[in-house]
């Protein structure tokens, strides 16, 4: 029996693996499009274990995380790029995210200061899905492959960040989380409604 892929997935994709390796490390050199939306198509999809945003919401979502900021020397220390063997428009590739947290962090309207603390992720799981026309139409990543490494508390994305740098949050997956996150799109909904942003 054939594995299961993505609806829509192209038997005979017009982009080679080796150009479409290369494509996926030049989006990764935008910061996967916050530096040129350009490079990601306009139905693009943001796919994280907890979160799934749109084109528009994810840009303005990460753009305020303030990374650069509070995480200068930030590296995600990209490496194993491969085309899948059953998506031949999908790259996938791991990271191990390292930095040092010396500037003010913002997440879900709150901001967390410089603490000093280093930062060592875990080994993280991400692909690019590129349409024809060599734009990426979905992002995906935040898949911890051994939560045993570094000092996320077995955390990816920006979730092994925080962690590293000693928030204390409900763990995703939890009811707790249910509920921070529940509560969390309730303050956004609200900030929409009332006209008002961070």
């Amino acid at each position: 029996m054939a594995p299961s892929v993505l609806e829509g997935t192209p038997e005979n994709f017009p982009i080679g693996p080796d150009e479409l390796i290369l494509k996926a490390k030049a989006v990764f050199d935008t910061q996967t499009g916050l530096d040129d939306e350009s490079v990601l198509a306009d139905d693009f999809r943001f796919e994280f274990p907890v979160v799934s945003l749109d084109k528009a919401s994810y840009l303005k979502a990460v753009r305020g995380f303030g990374l650069k900021d509070a995480i200068p020397n930030l590296n995600a220390n990209p490496y194993h790029w491969r085309v899948d063997p059953y998506e031949p428009n999908r790259v996938w590739f791991t990271t191990r995210t390292t930095g040092t947290h010396t500037g003010t962090l913002k997440f879900a309207g709150k901001s967390y200061p410089a603490t000093g603390n280093n930062i060592y992720g875990a080994p993280e799981c991400l692909s690019y899905v590129f349409n024809e026309d060599g734009k990426v139409t979905s992002f995906t990543g935040g898949y911890v492959m051994d939560r045993r490494c570094g000092n996320t508390q077995g955390m990816g994305a920006l979730f092994g960040i925080l962690a590293a740098i000693g928030v204390n949050f409900p763990k995703p997956g939890t009811l707790g989380f249910a509920v921070f996150a529940t509560i969390n799109r309730f303050v956004m909904w609200m900030k929409k409604l009332l006209g008002k942003s961070d």
